[in-house]
């Protein structure tokens, strides 16, 4: 009996270390993105992420090109949620100015909005789900490459290419590591404060988890590839029409920094000289 109670005191003295070992860091992490639309032109859109226990800042810059696209997404701003203290702050960084929204707000409520049906009117195929019921996909294979150092880690290079009944071509680059502390790390620190805030562990988005995966999971693929069972720090995605060269669609994203610091309570507030303001 005594052993017994002795070994539930040292498991539970290792748990209390670890979560005290939690509550004292953070996560800073930053996620560059491109994008090459059709009629819209390149987009460029940096995200930077500071998470915490119960806490998370998140800054976004978006920057297009074309005249025309700056009017439209051209936009500076961040957002802070603390569930320890039940705050909800959005800012401006071009003008300078913040604003406090109701905690409840920053509440996950499902949507009770029936969905509406479909247009039977054809989209463009580059905003189109690429591998639908009137195009399924065909084949699938992979491949590999020394992807380089990247986050100061040696990487591996996988591409991985779809093609649909109607020719189209689907091709996923992603650049894998060996599991990353800083990225389960974050993670963790995100999946907490999202449920926390109500939102189901399905509908959490998981870094490091890639796009090809994802792909074949959704279309209940089946295959023999090479498994990618690391992490996807950077990823490029292209589309194809049958036969052509140019994509319809590209997207690269890339996680350029990532750091475990020690917890400061000063990344967690509105830049200084701010200007609070009512909405």
């Amino acid at each position: 009996m005594f052993t017994y109670i002795k070994g539930s005191a040292l498991l539970i003295f290792i748990a209390a270390t670890c979560v005290t070992a939690q509550v004292r860091q953070q996560v800073s992490m930053e996620l560059s993105m491109s994008f090459d639309v059709p009629y819209v032109g390149p987009i460029k859109k940096l995200d930077t992420f500071i998470f915490g226990p119960n806490i998370s800042h998140h800054t976004e810059k978006t920057e297009a090109k074309r005249f025309y696209a700056k009017m439209l997404v051209n936009d500076s701003k961040g957002k802070i949620i603390d569930a320890n203290n039940k705050l909800y702050i959005k800012y401006n960084i071009e003008n300078k100015e913040y604003w406090e929204i109701p905690f409840e707000k920053a509440l996950y409520k499902k949507d009770s909005t029936k969905t509406k049906k479909s247009s039977k009117r054809k989209n463009s195929r580059w905003s189109m789900p690429f591998g639908d019921d009137e195009s399924p996909i065909d084949s699938v294979y992979r491949t590999k490459q020394n992807g380089g150092l990247l986050l100061g880690v040696e990487s591996m290079k996988w591409k991985t290419t779809f093609t649909d009944s109607s020719g189209g071509v689907l091709i996923i680059e992603e650049w894998e590591t060996p599991q990353l502390p800083a990225l389960r790390l974050a993670d963790s620190l995100n999946k907490s404060l999202q449920m926390y805030l109500g939102r189901p562990d399905t509908m959490i988005a998981t870094f490091g988890g890639g796009f090809s995966n994802m792909m074949l999971k959704s279309k209940n693929i089946k295959h023999q590839l090479p498994p990618i069972n690391g992490e996807i720090i950077k990823a490029i995605i292209q589309t194809f029409e049958e036969g052509e060269l140019t994509p319809t669609f590209v997207m690269e994203l890339e996680i350029t920094e990532l750091n475990i610091e020690p917890l400061n309570k000063d990344s967690f507030r509105v830049p200084k000289l701010y200007t609070i303001i009512d909405q």
